[in-house]
């Protein structure tokens, strides 16, 4: 799935993307150079609309990169298709003194080229800046041509790095009598923004920004987008490859995708009869669907299809059943066809996998990118991930969950958010025996056991080659020379599904050892992956964010050798935070000493204030983490 706009800068293209809600700007302060990787001189885009299916943009950006860390600041990339194509280019990269350095055109400009598993008329250009010394200039000014595709309007936004400071942007878009234009602003205070009308009656939008302090950077801190001041626009009525609609409203959006799906579900016959001869005994609908689903994944492919209007229709389902392969709108309406035949209905769903929240008062295309199916069973609703139907049924994986969605009925779109699940279920839970003897050496038995989202980033393990899954499971381990070996896997794949992982490690040096002393690890499993936080000393000034909600405990069984006695142990540790839960605690039986630690993670987004506290408790779960016991021979 596609969205048709004049990006300038990858960055640039990611962001669109991600509308999001506004977020409380953060309080100003001075800022030293120190905090500045690049400086905006001068941003301005003027777009001129001369009917529903054609306009022109003109750009120009002149950009000072203070340091290596701003180069991505300076790079130059333009997405095309056959609906728009790069008219002008022309570009200049001065040094301090304003000397020149380099002149460029459109021939110094590269193209993009796609891997087989993309059909698409989408092309790149794109100019990689690099540069030894600093400070330099880069100065980029090219026109963008619209024919036929006019759906979705460039945006205006003037800051696109952090550490990143704007002199002066400004955005003007005009457009005919009859074609107006529809917009929404995030942080707007930090914008001025006006409309007029011109003596044709044409509508006129213009947005200015000045001296726009560098949005910081800080631990735990918001997603870039979601920070950031941007408009977006959008037209009402819109022409698009032969096709006309209206997205004044999301229902109306709706009833266009719902358009694009019509005639495109049929199956031939022979082929109706084999889906009847495979589901006819199901005594359920939801052993109809997955019986489907199951032959989706063993019969179809993903290629991404981007040809046309394609970025929005998907191909025919007879033609998904012919060549074996469909993108994620085409593999969908292949699915929900083959539920009809069997007498299941389903809904066409299209949805974000960056962005959770749609804005719901403000319709635009570009706030989604992907295609699902909904299926609407009697105190059971499905959400099916046709793209990549290896994922277990009846899971609403990771991209999608807690999503905004936009289901497309004959009516129209409507808006829907997928189901969720608490943190404490995206569980890792790790289970070790560890036998250590009197000169350091150690043998391990370990089972790993992740579910939900852990469960989706561990199972990557299972399509590595051996030597890279012995390669992934001992770069987790705080063990030097570690060997890891005996691995097997078991797999769950049900609704809530897990991965239970058994394997083995060996080590001739478990912690160090001084003269009668073992000095020996409290956890192998956790050391390392976190580092203590230092709150600055004036406060912090934007939200602590938590992206990903998750539970990891480890329990472990320590047996010393015979003659070594424990001399001293870290101290029991609980904690809490508004953000997280920590707890490690320590017994010792006889030659038998076990530890358990867990953390739990709360997604979400907690006020700036509260940073301090959360310093404290991340600043305890790394000394437990990295703590050491001490052991002495009798």
């Amino acid at each position: 799935m596609k969205t048709r706009s004049i990006l300038h800068t990858a960055a640039l293209l990611c962001c669109l993307l991600l509308a999001a809600q506004p977020a409380a700007p953060a309080p100003e302060k001075e800022h030293s150079e120190e905090a500045v990787n690049s400086i905006v001189l001068e941003d301005r885009t003027e777009v001129v609309c001369r009917s529903k299916t054609k306009s022109t943009a003109h750009y120009r950006t002149s950009v000072t990169v203070l340091n290596s860390s701003g180069l991505d600041a300076a790079q130059f990339y333009c997405w095309c298709d056959d609906f728009q194509s790069l008219q002008k280019f022309e570009g200049k990269i001065t040094d301090q003194q304003g000397n020149p350095v380099r002149t460029l055109k459109k021939s110094d400009l590269q193209k993009s080229e796609y891997s087989s598993s993309l059909m698409t008329d989408s092309y790149f250009y794109y100019y990689e800046c690099l540069s030894p010394t600093f400070p330099i200039t880069v100065t980029y000014e090219w026109t963008i041509r619209v024919n036929e595709g006019l759906i979705n309007y460039p945006s205006f936004m003037p800051q696109t790095h952090r550490k990143q400071r704007v002199e002066n942007a400004s955005y003007r878009i005009e457009l005919p009598p009859g074609q107006d234009c529809r917009y929404y602003a995030l942080h707007a205070d930090r914008l001025r923004i006006s409309e007029s009308r011109l003596p044709n009656g044409g509508q006129v939008v213009e947005v200015s920004a000045q001296s726009l302090p560098p949005l910081e950077s800080e631990p735990y801190d918001l997603p870039l987008h979601q920070t950031m001041p941007v408009v977006y626009f959008a037209p009402s009525d819109f022409r698009y490859a032969g096709t006309e609609g209206n997205m004044a409203t999301w229902q109306d959006f709706g009833r266009w995708q719902y358009a694009l799906l019509q005639g495109r579900d049929g199956l031939d016959e022979a082929f109706c009869q084999q889906l009847h001869a495979l589901t006819d005994t199901c005594s359920t609908d939801r052993q109809r669907v997955r019986l489907l689903y199951d032959y989706l994944a063993a019969n179809t492919r993903y290629v991404s299809i981007q040809l046309g209007i394609g970025g929005w229709q998907p191909i025919a389902a007879e033609e998904v059943h012919r060549t074996g392969f469909g993108d994620c709108k085409g593999l969908s309406n292949f699915m929900a066809a083959m539920l009809r035949e069997v007498g299941v209905e389903s809904v066409y769903t299209i949805i974000s996998t960056r962005n959770e929240r749609l804005l719901t008062d403000y319709a635009s295309i570009s706030q989604m990118n992907h295609a699902i199916l909904q299926v609407p069973l009697p105190g059971d609703t499905l959400w099916l991930e046709c793209t990549n139907p290896d994922l277990p049924f009846g899971y609403v994986h990771s991209n999608i969950a807690g999503h905004d969605a936009l289901l497309i009925l004959p009516d129209g779109g409507q808006l829907c958010r997928l189901p969720s699940y608490p943190d404490s279920l995206n569980t890792q839970h790790t289970t070790a025996h560890i036998r250590l003897d009197a000169t350091g050496k150690a043998e391990a038995t370990v089972e790993e056991v992740s579910r939900l989202f852990q469960y989706e980033s561990r199972r990557a393990l299972l399509h590595a080659s051996p030597d890279k899954q012995v390669d992934m499971l001992r770069n987790g381990l705080s063990l030097t020379n570690a060997q890891v070996y005996g691995l097997s896997s078991e797999e769950h794949k049900e609704s809530h599904p897990e991965l239970s992982l058994h394997y083995r490690v060996s080590t001739p040096r478990y912690g160090r050892k001084t003269g009668n002393r073992l000095f020996v690890p409290l956890n192998i499993f956790r050391s390392g992956l976190y580092t203590a936080l230092q709150a600055p000393p004036d406060g912090r000034n934007t939200p602590v964010y938590i992206g990903y909600g998750y539970q990891d405990t480890e329990e472990i069984t320590l047996t010393i050798p015979e003659g070594y006695t424990v001399e001293s142990l870290p101290e029991d540790c609980e904690a809490t935070t508004e953000a997280g839960r920590f707890s490690s605690t320590i017994t010792v039986e006889g030659n038998t000493i076990r530890i358990r630690q867990q953390l739990d993670m709360h997604k979400g987004t907690y006020p700036p204030e509260s940073y301090g506290d959360f310093c404290s408790f991340m600043s305890q779960v790394v000394k437990q983490y990295a703590a050491t016991m001490v052991l002495r021979r009798q």
